[in-house]
């Protein structure tokens, strides 16, 4: 008898102790996560808008969030055991901006996981008004360019303003003078020059005493190149989901 009693006795302690653990795993599956700051500015899209940020924008790779499970004993009661809620959402936008991302498209979801592709869809914009990308800085501070060079090592034919100072043709166009284009490779090899084209990859760079400075894909390298860190607007436009707009 009294090891009925005990063996009852057991069994109720563990249910207990089964219910209690599911209890708090119960609570802790309903308790959203507040958003991250940097998470709150990657925008969901719909398929048919991923299409339109697939061809405008950079892949970045794929990201994932989870939603824990739930307790056992009290799951198959709660309605939204097995439903994704912000905690999975928050972990996906969450991943994707450490990614760099600004855009994300959902496109699957597997029992208490959702995946997503990440896409970044803006760009930086150097000094000169043009596009950020790789290049080689010479010890001057100038993006290095390719030049024409003599039979003496003297550069040729070098971009120039002509009757007034002035490094950019805007500049020089302000100061009244004209803007000379450089020498281009054809006509200075039909000279029996040699072309020298520029730098494409770090170790060319630091061969020639220059620092390689790779393109810019987040806003703090950009502003520290002196960029301006330029969000598609038209993507945002046309592909934010009006969930967050």
């Amino acid at each position: 008898m009294k090891i009925k009693q005990k063996i009852i006795l057991q069994i109720k302690s563990g249910t207990m102790l089964i219910c209690l653990v599911s209890a708090l795993s119960l609570i802790s599956c309903s308790t959203t996560p507040t958003m991250s700051t940097r998470a709150s500015r990657v925008r969901l899209i719909t398929a048919i808008q991923a299409h339109e940020v697939e061809a405008k924008c950079e892949f970045l790779g794929n990201v994932t969030g989870l939603e824990p499970l739930c307790g056992f004993c009290l799951c198959w009661g709660f309605p939204g055991c097995w439903t994704y809620n912000n905690r999975a959402v928050n972990e996906l936008l969450d991943n994707a901006a450490e990614l760099g991302a600004t855009h994300v498209f959902v496109n699957r979801g597997d029992g208490n996981e959702l995946r997503g592709d990440a896409y970044l869809c803006a760009y930086c914009r150097r000094p000169d008004g043009n596009p950020d990308e790789d290049y080689c800085e010479t010890d001057d501070g100038n993006i290095e360019i390719p030049y024409c060079e003599d039979a003496d090592g003297k550069i040729i034919g070098a971009a120039h303003c002509k009757g007034a100072e002035g490094r950019l043709p805007a500049e020089c166009k302000q100061n009244n003078g004209k803007w000379i284009t450089a020498i281009d490779q054809m006509a200075c090899e039909s000279q029996d020059h040699k072309w020298i084209p520029k730098s494409l990859d770090r170790e060319t760079c630091e061969a020639r005493g220059g620092k390689w400075r790779p393109k810019a894909k987040d806003q703090i390298t950009c502003e520290a190149k002196g960029g301006t860190w330029i969000i598609n607007t038209d993507v945002l436009r046309r592909a934010a989901s009006p969930a967050k707009e």
